[in-house]
């Protein structure tokens, strides 16, 4: 506890009126702080110097405790200062443990963390990771209590800027806006998503202008459905798109059922459709950004509660 200076101190004459505590306490916290400081510099003067007060005020305090206690603090070497002795160590460690403990009585009680956090998700996210956040939230957060509500990006992002949600963990797409604020939380690399039974089930990894050779599957959602066509753009191809599903798993059925392909950046742990077929992820083999995941909040007058949710977030879906 470098330098030291508790800012109250226990009058010398408090009454504790509880029958176990009738004895008056002859000492104060203001005489223990320049005892610790007299033993830390070794000297009354640098001490003083350090508290910013006076020497004759730590002399006193150290001769005071010494006539207290019946015991001898230190061994006065003229001109060198002051060394402790065996009793004066044990007790300038009784007394540091006890300004520490009365610094810390001193702050204020820090807040439980407790309330309503009305958290908007990104459809396609919510069936892989909502569920484990929730349950890590009740478990780290007891008090805080989640109010869920499904969404695209468009429509969660208007929500955070009314005010109508306090928060929404989406794709960072179109979300450059005065009003939003992002906080990231993972970064996941597109895959392009095969029947089992498809000639390029068995490649390494399969280009963008391969895949487009394909019928191709999109979600159909704002931004999202855009993003997926700007990779293919920015490969040089355009994709027949044979369907468009707001529904990952409905998406995820029709190909595992051989009506086209697709890419996805949120992986499910099973590679397989609601009816059991098989799915197979490929390695994407041209240069793709990863698509980053964050939780858009407003810029100003954001909830206490985000970051605990911030945090939970990160270690299911993104864990260290």
């Amino acid at each position: 506890m470098q330098g030291c200076c508790v800012k109250f101190e226990l009058m010398e004459n408090i009454h504790f009126t509880s029958s176990e505590f009738k004895k008056l306490i002859h000492i104060n916290l203001r005489q223990l702080e320049y005892f610790v400081a007299a033993a830390r510099h070794g000297s009354t003067a640098k001490a003083a110097q350090a508290i910013n007060v006076s020497q004759p005020s730590v002399s006193k305090a150290v001769t005071d405790l010494e006539a207290h206690w019946g015991e001898v603090l230190f061994v006065r070497r003229h001109g060198k200062g002051l060394d402790l002795t065996a009793a004066g160590l044990s007790r300038s460690r009784e007394a540091l443990a006890l300004l520490e403990a009365a610094e810390k009585l001193q702050e204020r009680r820090s807040q439980s963390l407790s309330g309503v956090l009305r958290l908007g998700f990104l459809s396609t996210l919510g069936a892989l990771w909502i569920p484990q956040i929730l349950s890590q939230m009740q478990k780290r957060y007891p008090e805080i209590t989640l109010e869920l509500m499904e969404g695209d990006i468009e429509s969660l992002t208007r929500q955070v800027e009314r005010g109508e949600i306090h928060a929404a963990l989406q794709y960072e797409l179109g979300l450059s806006r005065p009003r939003i604020s992002t906080h990231p939380v993972a970064a996941l690399a597109p895959y392009v998503l095969l029947p089992a039974r498809h000639a390029l089930a068995a490649a390494a990894s399969v280009s963008l202008a391969q895949l487009a050779q394909s019928p191709v599957l999109l979600i159909k959602l704002p931004q999202s459905r855009e993003y997926f066509l700007s990779l293919f753009r920015e490969a040089g191809v355009m994709p027949t798109v044979a369907h468009e599903f707001s529904s990952i798993e409905l998406l995820r059925s029709m190909v595992a059922n051989g009506h086209g392909v697709s890419i996805l950046t949120t992986r499910p742990t099973v590679d397989r459709a609601h009816d059991g077929k098989r799915l197979v992820c490929k390695r994407i083999k041209d240069k793709v950004a990863k698509q980053a995941i964050v939780l858009s909040v407003p810029s100003s007058n954001a909830s206490c509660l985000i970051a605990p949710f911030l945090s939970v977030a990160k270690s299911v879906i993104a864990p260290p």
